[in-house]
Parts: C-alpha cells; sequence; structure tokens
C-alpha cells in the first residue's frame, strides 16, 4: 500500500496553471541547516525563472541498525504528522520574503525511503530539477551524507544541484561543464544543459580532461548534442582531476559546477579520494549533476 502523503500548498492551483510553470524543483530535507540552506538556495534560484514551484520533501521512513526502512507505529502517527506539517511551515515562512511572487511552493512528506520517495514526486509531479544539500561535518556524518548523495545522483533520473553547507546563491552567470571523453555526453544529458543554460541565461565554460591535442575532437563531441552561442573550450590535463577542475572554476568566478555520474566522471573523484573528498566539501561552488 503506497504510504499517506502529506500536502499543502501555498495557494490552489488549476491544472492549466501547474503546466504552465516554468521550473519545477524537489528539494528534500530532514531539517538540518545544510537542507535548510539549500531550500534558500532553491527558492533565490527561482528569480532566475519566469514562474516555478518549489516542492519541500520529507521521508520520515525510519532505519534500523539492519538498514531495513522501517514505518513509523501506527499510533504514533497523527502527532508525528502534525510535527512535520509544523516544521514544514517553519521553513516555508522562513523565506517568505524571498520566495518571488511568481514562485509556489508546496511541501510533501511521506514513509518512503529518500530516494524512492524522490522519484515518486519527480514521476507524479514532472519534477525537471532537484536540489539537495551536503554537509561539510567530519566523520561518520560525513560518509554517511556524501554516500547517499551519491546515491540519489545514481538512481534519480533528473538534474540535481548539490549544495554546499556553505554556499550562498549568486546569479548564474558562469557555469563550468567538466567534461571527459571516455565519459560520453548522452542526448538526453546535452537536452539538460541547453535547457538549464537557457533558463538562467548563462554562458558554458566546457573543461576538457585530457591532453590539449584532444581538445579540437573533444569540441567536435560536444558541438554535435549541444547548440549553445555562448560557449568556451579549455582543457586541463588528467592530473589531480578533481583539484584542478575546482581550481580552474574558482578562478573564472564559477557560479556552478556541472559534472556527468558515472565511472570516468570526476564526482567519483570528488567523493571518494581522500584529498580531493575534503575539496569538495571544502568548495563553495554548487555542483549539478546530470545522469
Amino acid at each position: 500500500m503506497t504510504p499517506q502523503r502529506l500536502q499543502f500548498t501555498l495557494q490552489a492551483l488549476t491544472i492549466s496553471e501547474i503546466h504552465a510553470y516554468f521550473m519545477k524543483i524537489l528539494v528534500p530535507t530532514d531539517f538540518s541547516e545544510t537542507s535548510i540552506n539549500a531550500v534558500k538556495y532553491a527558492i533565490q534560484l527561482t528569480s532566475q525563472h519566469t514562474k516555478a514551484e518549489i516542492i519541500l520533501y520529507h521521508s520520515y521512513s525510519i532505519l534500523h541498525l539492519s538498514g531495513v526502512p522501517m514505518p513509523i507505529l501506527p499510533e504514533d502517527r497523527p502527532a508525528f504528522r502534525k510535527r512535520i506539517f509544523e516544521e514544514l511551515s517553519k521553513i516555508r515562512d522562513q523565506f517568505a520574503a524571498l520566495t518571488p511572487a511568481t514562485t509556489t511552493v508546496s511541501c510533501e512528506a511521506d514513509e518512503l525511503p529518500l530516494t524512492e520517495g524522490m522519484q515518486e514526486i519527480i514521476d507524479v509531479r514532472s519534477i525537471n530539477l532537484v536540489i539537495m544539500g551536503i554537509t561539510g561535518k567530519s566523520g561518520i556524518q560525513k560518509a554517511f551524507i556524501g554516500s547517499n548523495t551519491l546515491a540519489a545522483t545514481e538512481k534519480i533520473n533528473v538534474p540535481i544541484i548539490i549544495v554546499p553547507e556553505t554556499a550562498s546563491y549568486t546569479p548564474l552567470k558562469n557555469v563550468v561543464f567538466a567534461y571527459n571523453r571516455r565519459q560520453p555526453l548522452l542526448s538526453r544529458q546535452s537536452n539538460a544543459i541547453e535547457d538549464f543554460t537557457a533558463k538562467v541565461n548563462a554562458h558554458l565554460d566546457v573543461l576538457y580532461i585530457g591532453e590539449e591535442q584532444h581538445l579540437n575532437a573533444a569540441k567536435q563531441d560536444i558541438q554535435k548534442l549541444l547548440h549553445i552561442n555562448d560557449i568556451s573550450y579549455h582543457t586541463v590535463k588528467h592530473n589531480d582531476t578533481a583539484k584542478d577542475i575546482l581550481a580552474f572554476a574558482d578562478a573564472n568566478n564559477a557560479d556552478l559546477l556541472l559534472a556527468l555520474p558515472g565511472k570516468y566522471g570526476f564526482l567519483q573523484d570528488l567523493f571518494h579520494k581522500s584529498i580531493t573528498k575534503q575539496l569538495a566539501y571544502k568548495t563553495k561552488v554548487p555542483l549539478m549533476v546530470i545522469s
């Protein structure tokens, strides 16, 4: 049986109004400061869109030590759901002054495991972007959140923006796309890149990871799929990939770093190598992952 879903909206929406939204963003929250910062980022990002809808989502599935999701006990559900409603309302109200008049905020909660619940909302509500927070805290919590974030990038079928805990929103003018020919750019990914950069009217810097003599070939590969006028190409050798990419992003005042998941994507470096793992958590540049 599908778990009962808690839902409220700031205003009633007709079907035609729902389909008219320019951007639909899902923001998972566990009520931590990091996830609340991601909510703030999402709300501010919608200022770059004609119309937008944000869905705040909380999964209250309980994980036992075995790792098996366990639902809230029946006798606990009414009070627990009421508390969730109150907490989600606080987040909504906290950023009411920042919320553009053209942005609608709605909230949902259920007992599904996080990624399963996210995907259900994505499918039902036609979400085209997910925004998640990531913490820089040390030890087990960092590893746990990092693995959950990677799991989401591998399982969720829409672009995900990962917002570091110290990141603050700046209008997206410069986007850096880290590209490696060993990680092929798929048509659905190129469509997502075109769509997003057009919506925010951003310049795209393509940073090819490899030898400079292969840059022209890489450029031809990209031009077959990416039809963007405001674009430039650069290269960096495949040495300390993540460190070099983050250094390039910093030197070029990047507002967003774009990456592809997969075996050869530098995203794995960001989370799994000891040095670059630290860089990922310390960077202030949000990461957009397009699966």
